[in-house]
């Protein structure tokens, strides 16, 4: 099993290598600053125009964005609809599990920061208070991206999902949504179900009525 998901993982270096390097950063940043600290100095950095870039482009984690996703793979391939499916349900309960049983007393930055520090926020967003770890938004970005990337036949187009996942995992930071550290989990429970799924649907189910979609396939 492992040497089959080292081969996944291998095939698709655009997506992984910049992920491995994402990581990096956040371990180093969470080792060298308080999550404090880090927090503030990112809502320290602001500009107009990146509040609607990131009020926007945080939507790309959003569950209703399921059925968009769904939509788009049904004319490519029914197989990857499955994955996309279930990977992205097994991430939301295992997030849902640490959200309310684990980590139910971590607040969000609006109430930690309460009566400490005034944070900048973003007009027209709804800050939530409770709940904080891990990323519900995150989660399922990188869940979705690295299911595209794993189902590309374009490999080099990995370094893009890469990117478009990160920028949401950071929207939740910027917006004041999350920590770090809660984007950094998030991030790691959407990668290891969508390689898990995609791995099983590979190795196990083997079935030609899942090989088609709505009308002739395409690439992603």
């Amino acid at each position: 099993m492992l040497r089959d998901i080292s081969k996944i993982v291998s095939a698709n270096r655009a997506f992984f290598l910049p992920y491995l390097t994402f990581l990096f950063f956040c371990i180093l940043a969470l080792l060298l600053f308080d999550k404090e600290g880090l927090h503030i100095a990112i809502n320290q950095k602001n500009h107009p125009a990146a509040d609607v870039f990131f009020k926007y482009l945080t939507y790309l984690g959003d569950g209703r964005m399921l059925i968009a996703y769904t939509l788009i793979l049904l004319f490519i391939k029914y197989r990857f609809v499955l994955i996309l499916l279930l990977s992205n349900l097994l991430s939301a309960l295992l997030t849902f599990i640490l959200k309310t049983q684990v980590f139910d007393s971590s607040l969000r930055p609006k109430k930690y920061f309460e009566n400490i520090y005034q944070l900048r926020l973003v007009p027209g967003v709804e800050n939530y208070l409770h709940n904080s770890m891990p990323s519900g938004h995150t989660a399922l970005a990188f869940c979705v991206f690295t299911s595209f990337a794993l189902m590309s036949k374009n490999k080099n187009l990995g370094f893009l999902f890469l990117i478009i996942a990160a920028l949401t995992g950071f929207s939740r930071i910027y917006l004041s949504q999350h920590f770090l550290d809660d984007v950094f989990i998030g991030s790691m429970i959407g990668v290891f179900f969508a390689i898990i799924v995609f791995y099983l649907f590979e190795r196990t189910v083997s079935n030609s009525a899942l090989e088609k979609a709505l009308f002739k396939k395409s690439n992603l």
